[in-house]
């Protein structure tokens, strides 16, 4: 999301090319954590699927929890690397205007990660860039528009994963299940990121969130409940769609 934001000038509105090359990072990413992981935890990654593995009984509340705070945990060391790694991009914004930025920052980058003085006209007091990706509600939405879109994103995710990878009968196989999963992700943060930035997942919220707030950012951002509660709303959906409705029903090749 950073590296994507950053090719781009002009205002904080995500464009077209910045939308897309941020969902292609993420379903890719969840693919390739999938093939990598899969066969050693179950590549859950996500505590909303967690959550489904959880209250579909496949297992122990003990286990889900270890699982989930591996997950937060995993999610903050790897926002600790995503800051060393970027912290450097807004050396050009400091003391600037938007005139004078220099060293490769521009208009957006600047706007969305210091504080730009009023009667100076100068950027200041720079924290990480971009929020090192903090999920934030659009101010075009309510926060109960976010909800609904969260929880449909989520929904779509977990059902890819019962139906592509648990469901007995899925017609993917388990080699192909990692691609669907990785689209599904991909999807999701095609139509959400202009809205929520898409998060679908609890601990990718929380770990860029808390690494910004320890370097200077404000992570209390408008509608964060939403990323904690509308995921596993969606788990939740999808899970009891898949146990009333798609695990038993027969498929093609068993009917014929």
């Amino acid at each position: 999301a950073i590296s994507s934001n950053t090719w781009h000038s002009g205002n904080s509105t995500p464009e077209v090319g910045s939308v897309v090359g941020i969902a292609i990072a993420f379903g890719f990413g969840i693919s390739v954590l999938a093939y990598g992981i899969g066969h050693v935890s179950g590549g859950h990654i996500n505590p909303a699927v967690t959550f489904s593995f959880l209250i579909r009984g496949e297992m122990s509340l003990g286990s889900a929890i270890m699982y989930m705070l591996a997950q937060f945990f995993g999610a903050f060391i790897g926002a600790l690397f995503l800051y060393a790694s970027v912290v450097g991009l807004t050396t050009g914004c400091e003391g600037n205007s938007v005139d004078t930025i220099d060293d490769g920052a521009n208009e957006r980058l600047c706007a969305s990660s210091c504080t730009l003085n009023a009667d100076s006209g100068l950027f200041m007091d720079c924290g990480p860039p971009f929020g090192l990706g903090t999920n934030v509600v659009s101010g075009a939405i309510g926060q109960g528009s976010a909800f609904i879109a969260e929880l449909i994103g989520t929904f779509v995710l977990v059902f890819t994963v019962l139906m592509a990878a648990v469901h007995p009968s899925n017609g993917s196989g388990p080699n192909a299940a990692p691609i669907a999963i990785g689209w599904s992700v991909m999807l999701a943060h095609l139509v959400l990121v202009p809205l929520t930035g898409c998060g679908i997942n609890p601990a990718r919220t929380f770990g860029p969130a808390i690494v910004a707030l320890f370097f200077g950012a404000d992570s209390f951002v408008r509608g964060a409940w939403v990323y904690y509660t509308a995921p596993f709303a969606g788990s939740l959906c999808a899970t009891l769609s898949y146990e009333i409705i798609f695990k038993n029903v027969p498929t093609v090749g068993e009917e014929d």
